[in-house]
């Protein structure tokens, strides 16, 4: 069986925004609302590697576009 291409429940996704005026990063968990805007794409990063890490889910960088990068995978392999 082939991974899923695109961001599961519980998943975290990263997407580039503007608020303010500002370029922010926000945070949400597949389905879901926002849940953390941060400054910088580092932070944002880290944050929901911190998150997914604990939650063993993965964390995925969103282009706006409905298309999805994979950043890291906490998920545990079944054996």
């Amino acid at each position: 069986m082939l991974a899923a291409s695109d961001p599961q429940d519980g998943d975290i996704v990263i997407r580039q925004d503007a608020r303010d005026g500002k370029l922010v990063f926000v945070l949400h968990t597949v389905p879901g609302a926002d849940q953390f805007i941060l400054q910088t794409r580092d932070a944002a990063i880290a944050q929901a590697a911190a998150f997914a890490k604990r939650q063993g889910v993965r964390v995925w960088l969103s282009n706006g576009d409905g298309e999805f990068a994979l950043v890291e995978d906490f998920r545990v392999a079944s054996v």
